[in-house]
């Protein structure tokens, strides 16, 4: 898993970001994405098969683009993790 904070960031810079991944290839070993705005910028959760798959991912694609302009700046504080558990909630019933 993979968790990044960052700082300043807003929802319309992201939308930045993806619009210029349009076309690049989309990881398939990424298996989740989630976007919060929270407090002071967004939080990008992502859950991957591998560490490998992501950091492979990031290099080639994208950090290289992170600095193109009109999207977030600078770079996330982020976080990575194993996954040991996971819970599934479901509507109730």
């Amino acid at each position: 898993m993979v968790a990044n904070f960052w700082p300043g960031a807003t929802l319309e810079q992201f939308q930045v970001e993806l619009a210029q991944l349009e076309g690049k290839e989309q990881p398939q070993a990424q298996l989740l994405r989630t976007v919060a705005e929270v407090e002071g910028g967004l939080m990008i959760v992502s859950l991957w098969e591998g560490q490998a798959q992501y950091e492979s991912w990031a290099e080639a694609t994208l950090m290289p683009q992170i600095d193109l302009p009109g999207g977030m700046d600078g770079r996330p504080e982020q976080r990575k993790g194993l996954v040991v558990d996971h819970y599934s909630v479901l509507a109730a019933s």
